[in-house]
């Protein structure tokens, strides 16, 4: 009895023992756990991203984009680079044997914008990186690096003034931004607020590693690899950012706004990409989706009533989603009577003589037609009266499309040049690469445009016409723009001389 006692006893003193031991390590894995929950977590967006700040300087910014046998991609890649409206930035492309033509595409860029635009070909795997990291060593502490791929593209012409106004934040070391993947349409699968498990794991798995663009300050990149001695064989991005992260923690910042366009496989020729198949379960999605994207029509017309009637029916027959519709004109005395006439015909159409606008009248009348339905509808379809709608056009599809490419504009009156592949869609192209009347689409012709960007560029241009405004649009708007069309034209044109002179 005694002995089993005894034998009770050490047991007791032994697990007692094991725990006094054991606490300490628990308390000390706990308080890491929560110190690392608070270091490695991500501000959420709405603490700086909707800030408007105003930055004190404009931040110098260098591209680096790694490439290998992107031909179908470069030129997007090379055009949404040199488009953008910030100047205070380089680009360095490091090429890895490429042998499609993506070298040749990338000196050409290199040749127009030398002074911008550099080129690194490496021969084998590992010199890929080790350029990477003499470039960025020998970057200033202040330069912020865009790491990006060839097979993608920026989004839009603001991306740098928009990363400029983030960084103006000093909290902010690393960012990271939302996109559209290109294959599917879809927006990207990052969020500003990270899911709690993640606090748990390894910070190697926040979204900042595997997002496809991220940013950050080269003096970071330096302080790691070069004070602490890291860089010691370097065989994949991965050793080159993922300590960087680690060290930044709580200074990665997420921005909502779409930034660029993620393309995993890039497929088929680029000229006239399709971006969206028109099934019927699709627009019936896409129509659901922007119920209250509505759409302005603004027609111009000069000395033409009868066909002005002819396309205001087309119109309204064909047309799904207009809120508004308005007619700008001019007319001499012989057809006053017709115009007086129309607006008892058209009841609910707004008639806007632009001659009551003194010696720029049109111009100024089609800029007050803009100001005066600014709050009806960010869109505006502006046209003259010389083609008719000939099949129907929903307008809110054409919308979800524009706002999923980010394009300047949507052109009804163009079809697609080649036709292998038969389905109808909604096809994409880079206006400055474009021939004929893909170059300058601007024909005022069924073109459906957002609100803002339209009365910018009018207000920019110089013309008394219709015809004078057509040439002035395709002369001196900046061309490094996404236009859309369908696979077949929406419309016809009833006036050759209209073609004529476009």
């Amino acid at each position: 009895m005694k002995g089993n006692k005894r034998g009770k006893s050490l047991t007791h003193r032994l697990f007692i023992l094991f725990i006094i031991l054991l606490l300490p390590t628990f308390f000390v894995r706990e308080y890491r756990l929560i110190k690392s929950k608070k270091e490695t977590r991500i501000i959420p967006a709405e603490d700086f991203a909707f800030a408007e700040i105003e930055p004190d300087e404009d931040k110098s910014f260098t591209f680096i984009i790694l490439t290998h046998n992107n031909i179908d991609s470069i030129d997007q890649n090379i055009d949404s680079i040199l488009m953008q409206k910030y100047s205070n930035f380089r680009v360095v492309y490091i090429d890895h044997q490429s042998s499609d033509g993506t070298i040749a595409q990338i000196q050409k860029a290199v040749k127009r914008n030398d002074r911008n635009v550099s080129l690194i070909e490496c021969e084998y795997d590992h010199q890929v990186y080790e350029r990477y990291y003499n470039l960025v060593s020998h970057s200033k502490d202040d330069e912020i690096i865009i790491h990006l791929y060839g097979n993608d593209w920026l989004a839009h012409e603001d991306v740098l003034a928009r990363l400029n106004q983030n960084y103006t934040n000093p909290d902010v070391w690393l960012t990271y931004g939302q996109y559209i993947d290109y294959v599917n349409l879809e927006k990207g699968i990052h969020d500003p607020k990270p899911k709690k498990t993640l606090y748990k794991k390894r910070v190697q798995r926040a979204p900042w590693v595997v997002a496809p663009l991220k940013t950050y300050y080269a003096g970071l990149f330096k302080k790691l690899h070069i004070e602490t001695g890291f860089f010691i064989s370097i065989k994949d991005e991965n050793a080159l950012l993922i300590p960087m992260v680690e060290l930044a923690k709580a200074h990665v910042r997420f921005i909502p706004d779409v930034l660029y366009v993620h393309n995993e496989k890039p497929k088929g020729n680029r000229k006239n990409r399709r971006v969206a198949f028109m099934a019927d379960h699709v627009k019936a999605a896409m129509e659901q989706a922007h119920k209250g994207a509505l759409v302005d029509l603004v027609l111009l017309s000069e000395d033409s009533p009868t066909q002005l009637d002819a396309c205001l029916a087309s119109c309204e027959k064909n047309l799904n989603g207009i809120a508004t519709i308005q007619v700008i004109y001019q007319c001499t005395e012989k057809n006053f009577n017709c115009y007086e006439m129309m607006k008892q015909v058209h009841t609910g159409v707004q008639f806007i003589r632009s001659s009551d606008y003194g010696e720029v009248h049109l111009k100024k009348a089609i800029l007050q037609s803009l100001w005066r339905n600014a709050g009806s509808s960010p869109y505006v379809l502006l046209s003259t009266d010389q083609v008719e709608v000939s099949e129907a056009i929903s307008l809110p599809v054409c919308i979800a499309a524009m706002q999923k490419t980010h394009a300047y504009g949507f052109y009804f009156h163009l079809s697609r040049e080649d036709r292998e592949i038969p389905q109808e869609g909604i096809y994409s192209w880079n206006i400055r690469r474009g021939e004929g009347l893909f170059k300058n689409p601007d024909a005022l012709q069924m073109g459906l445009y957002r609100r803002l960007d339209l009365e910018k560029d009018i207000k920019k241009l110089s013309f008394s016409s219709v015809h004078g405004l057509i040439r002035a649009w395709a002369d001196e708007i900046d061309c490094y723009r996404v236009g859309l069309s369908f696979e077949e034209s929406r419309v016809s044109t009833t006036s050759a001389e209209m073609l004529t002179r476009s």
